[in-house]
């Protein structure tokens, strides 16, 4: 009886949850300008001989976001870039 429970509650959140994604997703749709734009510092981290490291700027790119509460198109959400607006390049 407890196993079925759980399997119900299971069920009930994963249908919560892709209803919520597909009204994300409809919103996004009907929005005029679905896209927005982030300024993202970039670092980058080059190993060198000897196992040292060598940190240096990369400077600043914009990065395209999308507008809703999950990524969508391959596009981070907008909230998400503006939070993680520092990237590292390592080779």
């Amino acid at each position: 009886m407890n196993a079925a429970r759980t399997a119900r509650a299971a069920l009930i959140t994963g249908a919560a949850l892709c209803i919520i994604y597909l009204a994300d997703a409809f919103i996004l749709r009907a929005e005029n300008q679905p896209f927005g734009t982030v300024q993202v510092r970039l670092y980058y981290a080059m190993p060198l001989k000897g196992g040292k490291t060598e940190y240096g700027d990369a400077g600043i790119e914009n990065e395209t976001c999308v507008h809703s509460m999950f990524p969508h198109g391959g596009c981070a959400p907008c909230w998400y870039a503006r939070r993680h607006s520092e990237k590292w390049v390592t080779q």
